[in-house]
């Protein structure tokens, strides 16, 4: 029995076998692909013919539709008649001209002087549309939506004998002005979308509206457009001409299997020459093992060529000569039965070495970091500075924070830092980690942290970190992260925990250099707002960051200011730099009642708050805030995102809803709620503490002084006082947020035991968001764990204070079931 062991099942061929499957498959699926790609270019190229035709056939017809209506109306104002309408106040000639007007619902003379104040009744679209007119513009229309259904206005001047404009004629036609139209777009020839996008914006726009049925199968979509700012997209129907995919295919099929056949042959020859080869090599080695004179054969194939080749070598050295007999005889006792055994040398020693795939690796001894894993918050970094927040402790986030940076291929970052005592040094300590991991640094200098967040999407670097306490005592501070214009939250911050323990953080050298960008940020917003009227403000920064900026920004805007504590001091003097408190807003309130200013303002620590006292010294809750917001943005953006927090006011779901937007209620958190902004594209958000989002003309970061700006171009634009302003909006009896001091291990515990209890909950709506919030009918209240210090957050609302008590009450009787070590404020 052969000592060789059990016979191999692979044949020479094998691979040849696989390698020739394998090309057949890839041509076969490559001739396939060709096919299909084939008949969908050619399908294409017949979609798009067909759908190009229809959908500029149909934006001919509407465009026509157009300029009649553009006729009629310029007809219209420019007749004798309009012009004596407009100064006699006759309303006989509207109605006379309706009768040679199709589809007017209304029309409205307007003098020049009469033109202001039309947004309380048709909008800042209307408004917007009628003052562009009285300026000379072309004439031109405006698609809104008013009540769920589309309306459609028409404005154009009315000129005097002296060929000035004098007024406008604003007509208003309803959705059935465009009936005739969508009745020609049946379901044979497919869909038809037409669509309104102002100021370029295509992105978002308005669905004036929509034709047909959507096919099951979308073919070539087609977009044309009508006139500057109207869009018509085709969407064919499933009745086109339609290839065959059978006739394409078939040569493919016919070269297939004659390719397979050729492929066969030549297998079988090759398998016939290998065994002849092979037949010819036995022979060979027969004859050297006998003479070691045998002639070598021919063969066909170099493999086997070479192996006789090999094997004579072989066998040459193996039967040495008469003269070296004794010799090798020697040699070969010297080889078989070695002296001595070889000995190893020991490896060089090291600090510690371990053996890997043949190779030494030095392992370096870890550096023992003395960290306290409870400063990675939820959404930020926070803790005592000197104590869980240290220089050493920031530099090694530092480092970690360099290392996830190069890990997604990031190789800069921005650094900032509040008026905090301890916040310079921190600054440097953690800068000093960045370039040590290799990352290079834009040093801002001391700025609020919105300025930060504007670096990020207005230099070369998308990430950053500020050294702020925010809203909290003097002795806290701590870090808000930002990578990639995305805030690090949750798990991210304790992956950089976990990468600091396990010593992950590769060293490089980066650079620093300092840049000044507080000039460019204050243009930006300038130039994005717009006063429309005087006003007086009351300006308190709490000695934070912000105060300075404020001062500029307010000047430069031309806004008469009274300013209260802004210059900086980390002691924060003056009262806590947490505007969410009322009793930090007290002298506020005060002094703006005693001025008679128009309103107050109130920052938090480092800027990214923003609180509002009305002109009777009434807070105005930030729920409240994002409604006056709301009412502004979501006309100019229907359809629209509106992100909101569970502390938030039970009335901005249908608030949001009536003016065109889609509310969404999140867990609260500036970090999770940007992401919630950015992953739903909202046009603005706002939490209760005072973090608003705005997304329009803006980047959709929480940023106090923009925010500020932006409330005081839309206050600036109406003519009431602020206090009536808020008064129109929805509001409820409210309490301020409730504090109940706990740890950190019940704060998460407590709320999980109230979801289960039935009597708490019964007949209430329940939202487990974050925390619990339960909603009657006529009010709800919130428990909920802090995410930055141990303690638990309440807050009730409802239509009066009777109703209010019963929540609370409620609310009680469960904590003194689940928690009776708890003492409970109300």
């Amino acid at each position: 029995m052969s000592s060789l062991g059990k016979k191999p099942a692979r044949t020479i061929i094998y691979y040849s076998r696989i390698s020739i499957w394998l090309a057949l498959l890839f041509i076969t699926g490559g001739m396939a692909v060709q096919s299909i790609q084939i008949n969908l270019f050619t399908q294409s190229d017949v979609d798009k013919v067909f759908a190009n035709a229809m959908a500029e056939q149909m934006a001919h017809s509407l465009s026509l539709r157009l300029q009649d209506t553009i006729r009629l109306q310029q007809a219209a104002s420019n007749h004798p008649d309009t012009l004596n309408a407009l100064e006699n106040g006759d309303a006989r000639w509207k109605l006379t001209l309706r009768q040679f007007m199709p589809g007017v619902r209304s029309l409205s003379l307007i003098k020049r002087n009469e033109a202001m104040g039309l947004q309380r009744t048709h909008g800042y679209a209307v408004q917007d549309l009628v003052s562009r007119t009285l300026d000379g513009a072309a004439m031109r229309f405006e698609a809104v939506t008013r009540d769920d259904s589309a309306a459609f206005y028409w404005a154009s001047p009315i000129h005097d004998r002296q060929k000035q404009i004098v007024g406008v004629l604003l007509a208003e036609y309803g959705p059935q002005w465009l009936n005739q139209f969508q009745s020609g777009a049946t379901d044979t020839l497919g869909q038809v979308v037409v669509n309104q996008f102002v100021d370029g914006d295509r992105k978002n726009g308005l669905e004036i509206f929509r034709a047909g049925q959507e096919p099951d199968l979308r073919g070539t979509v087609v977009t044309y457009p009508i006139n500057d700012y109207w869009y018509l997209t085709y969407i064919p129907s499933n009745k086109r001409p339609q290839l065959e995919l059978v006739p394409l295919i078939t040569p493919w099929i016919v070269s297939l299997v004659a390719t397979l056949l050729g492929l066969f042959l030549v297998i079988g020859m090759q398998k016939r020459g290998i065994l002849q080869n092979q037949l010819k090599l036995l022979t060979y080695v027969r004859g050297l093992r006998r003479d070691n004179e045998t002639p070598a054969p021919k063969f066909t194939l170099q493999l086997f060529h070479d192996l006789a080749d090999s094997m004579h070598h072989l066998f040459s050295t193996m039967r040495p000569t008469t003269e070296d007999a004794s010799q090798m005889s020697t040699t070969r006792q010297r080889v078989d039965l070695p002296a001595q055994p070889q000995q190893r040398r020991a490896p060089a020693k090291t600090a510690s070495a371990a053996p890997t795939m043949g190779m030494m690796v030095e392992e370096v001894e870890e550096e023992s970091v003395d960290l306290n894993p409870d400063i990675f918050r939820a959404y930020d970094i926070r803790g005592i500075a000197g104590k869980d927040l240290t220089d050493d402790t920031v530099y090694w986030i530092g480092r970690a924070l360099g290392a996830e940076l190069a890990e997604r291929g990031l190789k800069k970052a921005c650094i900032a830092w509040d008026g905090r005592l301890s916040s310079p040094a921190l600054a440097q300590a953690v800068q000093k980690g960045l370039q040590e991991a290799g990352c290079n640094v834009i040093v801002l200098g001391a700025q609020p942290t919105g300025l930060m967040y504007f670096a990020t999407h207005e230099t070369d670097a998308s990430s950053g970190v500020v050294i702020t306490g925010s809203h909290n005592p003097a002795e806290f501070n701590g870090l808000k992260i930002v990578v990639n214009h995305q805030p690090l939250a949750g798990d991210e911050l304790m992956a950089l925990y976990h990468r600091i323990k396990r010593n992950d953080l590769p060293r490089g050298t980066g650079m620093a250099e300092s840049r000044q960008l507080e000039d460019h940020y204050l243009e930006r917003i300038e130039g994005d707002v717009q006063i429309g009227r005087d006003l007086k403000v009351v300006i308190d920064a709490g000695n934070g960051i912000a105060g300075p900026l404020a001062q500029r920004l307010f000047a430069d805007l031309n806004i008469e200011a009274e300013y209260l504590y802004c210059d900086v001091d980390g002691h924060f003097p003056n009262h806590h730099p947490d505007p969410g408190k009322p009793e930090n807003l007290a002298t506020l309130q005060a002094r703006v009642t005693a001025s008679g200013a128009d309103l107050g303002l109130a920052f938090d620590g480092d800027g990214d708050r923003l609180m509002v006292i009305d002109n009777t010294g009434k807070i105005i809750w930030p729920d409240r805030l994002l409604m006056l917001l709301v009412q502004d943005i979501l006309p100019r953006n229907p359809g629209r995102d509106v992100i909101f927090d569970v502390k938030s006011s039970r009335h901005l779901t249908g608030f949001i809803s009536r003016h065109g937007g889609r509310p969404t209620m999140t867990a609260t958190g500036h970090s999770l709620m940007k992401r919630q902004m950015a992953e739903t594209k909202a046009v603005v958000g706002g939490e209760f503490s005072g973090h608003i989002y705005i997304a329009e003309r803006w980047y959709g970061f929480d940023d106090g002084l923009y925010t500020a700006a932006r409330v005081l171009e839309i206050l600036s634009m109406r003519s009431e006082p602020v206090s009536e302003v808020f008064a129109a909006l929805p509001e409820d009896v409210s309490t301020p947020e409730l504090i109940i001091e706990t740890d950190d291990k019940r704060k998460f515990a407590i709320p999980e035991l109230l979801k289960q209890d039935s009597e708490l909950t019964e007949g209430a709506r329940v939202f487990t968001t974050d925390g619990l919030r339960i909603e009657f009918s006529t009010g709800w209240g919130l428990i909920r764990p802090s995410n930055t210090t141990p303690t638990l957050t309440l807050r009730f609302a409802a239509q009066d204070e009777q109703t209010i008590a019963l929540i609370q009450q409620k609310m009680k009787q469960a904590l003194t079931r689940h928690a009776p070590e708890l003492k409970v404020p109300f």
